[in-house]
């Protein structure tokens, strides 16, 4: 609860000190606020959990997801002192803004009770809503804010309609051991639920607004949709089946195993073709989803290593990809995949940290990417459902189609004039870079870093 109290009190803070002369304090007091909500979630604080109770709790597999999505919006916030060139008054704003989206997904990762859940889901995507139009002067960007809240508002509608049918069976909005009055109202509500779930994560066929909002909105804040978005719906998706799992019906491993098919089928076909890169990403995206959701099909209270690890490897490979290719952007002016022509000449180390990060989306061995699809592979192996895992396996080596044609762009034209960027930013790029390699030898240090 300490964390929830100290990220909302200084967002709060940070909104009005944007109008103050101590502007320099904004990205500091932000980093600070994390460090503080890491601390207390991290050793077990207990200041004031009684009056929360059965409502959250940020023990067991809530604290590691807590924990996993406050190291990488850590990981993320350097980067916003990019946001100055926007002028002080906009950093703090938007400083404050993903502040109060991390207390929206802790809430979806701690949640016992549905109003928490959808309390946590619309704090989230309102704040995703702002940050896809902060480019105010960009018809693509006011596009993609215009799209994500039409579409967010109808996902949030179908949601709580199945939390509606979910009371209607059990008498109780708790998700922690409910009774089952009526078993078909009960199975329909999953089923919803399980759809509204599907389009935070851009699951298909509840995918639609990832392209269109991923390449209008500003690629810094695109960097947070995919991932602490996708940290706060995947944790919400696990504490729900968590909470549910003795009650689920039969065929959610079927209704699984097909959206998993889908998402890899539909985000390959769309990816193979696209010429800008933040598009491109989306897709993948929608792809790296179906591999996340594999790691639900055995569900365990194990289960949650392989998803942590994969959620983990992803993030890290989004935030050098969506980095790289902002700066980039602030080069050429474009995403366009020509615009990373001769990257390795005019930034060598922009292009080595960046095919890292595509090989470890590929899944490329000895990359965090190859042992996370190779755990929820195993994971869906386990359970006989061996044509997916052969389809799945398939439909990874399509898509290094996609990934090593931005690769051998950055390799095999000559560069442009070379462009430098802040060292801090590159050492974190590195940084990033040798993490996807390690978890990729060593996968046990993640647990290290997560207390597991």
């Amino acid at each position: 609860m300490l964390a929830i109290i100290t990220l909302t009190i200084i967002s709060i803070f940070i909104l009005f000190l944007g109008f103050s002369k101590n502007r320099g304090m904004i990205l500091p007091l932000g980093i600070l606020a994390l460090a503080v909500a890491l601390w207390s979630i991290a050793s077990g604080n207990t200041f004031w959990n009684e009056y929360l109770t059965n409502m959250i709790s940020f023990e067991g597999n809530s604290k590691y997801f807590s924990i996993l999505l406050i190291i990488i919006a850590l990981a993320i916030f350097p980067f916003f002192h990019e946001l100055i060139k926007r002028g002080n008054e906009e950093l703090a704003d938007f400083i404050g803004i993903i502040l109060l989206s991390i207390v929206g997904g802790l809430l979806m990762v701690s949640y016992q009770h549905m109003m928490t859940l959808f309390l946590g889901i619309e704090i989230l995507s309102i704040a995703m809503y702002v940050l896809a139009g902060a480019n105010r002067r960009s018809v693509n960007s006011n596009e993609a804010s215009l799209k994500y809240f039409i579409l967010g508002a109808l996902a949030s509608a179908i949601l709580l309609f199945g939390i509606a049918l979910y009371y209607a069976s059990t008498a109780s909005l708790s998700v922690l051991n409910p009774t089952i009055k009526n078993q078909e109202l009960y199975q329909l509500s999953i089923l919803i639920i399980m759809s509204g779930f599907a389009f935070k994560v851009a699951l298909a066929p509840f995918h639609f607004w990832a392209p269109d909002v991923y390449q209008g909105t500003p690629t810094l804040f695109t960097t947070v949709m995919a991932t602490l978005v996708k940290i706060a719906g995947f944790g919400a998706i696990f504490q729900f089946i968590q909470a549910q799992h003795s009650l689920l019906p039969n065929w959610i491993v079927w209704f699984f195993a097909l959206v998993i098919v889908t998402s890899m089928l539909i985000g390959n076909i769309f990816a193979y073709n696209q010429s800008s890169v933040k598009r491109m990403l989306a897709y993948s995206s929608v792809v790296q989803a179906g591999f996340i959701l594999m790691g639900f099909l055995n569900f365990k209270e194990e289960t949650s290593w392989m998803v942590l690890f994969y959620l983990s490897a992803y993030c890290l490979a989004s935030i050098v990809t969506f980095m790289v290719t902002y700066f980039v952007e602030e080069q050429s002016g474009t995403d366009h995949i020509h615009s990373f022509a001769g990257l390795s000449k005019s930034n060598p180390i922009l292009a080595v940290v960046m095919t890292v990060a595509l090989i470890s989306l590929a899944g490329v061995p000895l990359t965090a990417g190859f042992m996370s699809k190779l755990f929820v592979l195993k994971n869906a192996n386990n359970i006989g459902l061996t044509s997916l895992v052969v389809i799945s396996l398939i439909l990874a080596v399509v898509s290094f189609y996609y990934y090593f044609k931005v690769i051998n762009a950055m390799y095999s034209a000559s560069g442009d004039q070379k462009f430098k960027i802040p060292a801090l930013y590159q050492i974190l790029l590195v940084c990033f870079s040798v993490a996807l390699i390690l978890l990729g030898i060593a996968p046990s240090l993640l647990k290290m870093v997560l207390q597991i």
